[in-house]
């Protein structure tokens, strides 16, 4: 069996743990110094790789945790929705009767549409 790589404490360089534990004790290590914690920042693309705040964009853009899919820009299509005089929308909804199995049926206002993209980890522990 091998040894598990040990990674180094980015608030203090003499803290050494495995890298299956850096989660965890940056979370304590950060709580303990709050002083250098304020100096510095957590990669938006994984959370274990933590830098001096000066130096953040640049980590980021040449992060190794980085994709493709991070790069693409995030378009929704638009949705345009005529503009109607209120009472024109009473009139419209009030002359027809409602059928119980049509929902949408005047077709005049729709919502933004939503979309959900899902965000799968990778890994659950940190790695470089």
């Amino acid at each position: 069996m091998e040894p598990e790589v040990l990674e180094i404490c980015p608030y203090d360089p003499n803290h050494r743990m495995p890298a299956s534990r850096l989660q965890y004790h940056l979370a304590s290590c950060r709580k303990k110094n709050l002083k250098i914690a304020k100096k510095m920042a957590n990669c938006k693309y994984n959370a274990c790789h933590v830098v001096p705040v000066k130096r953040l964009k640049e980590h980021e853009a040449n992060c190794v945790n980085r994709t493709a899919v991070d790069d693409e820009p995030f378009n929704l299509p638009k949705v345009i929705s005529p503009s109607l005089e209120p009472n024109e929308k009473l009139s419209n909804t009030a002359n027809q009767i409602l059928d119980p199995d049509v929902w949408n049926i005047d077709n005049t206002y729709h919502s933004p549409l939503f979309v959900l993209k899902t965000f799968a980890p990778k890994m659950l522990v940190c790695e470089r």
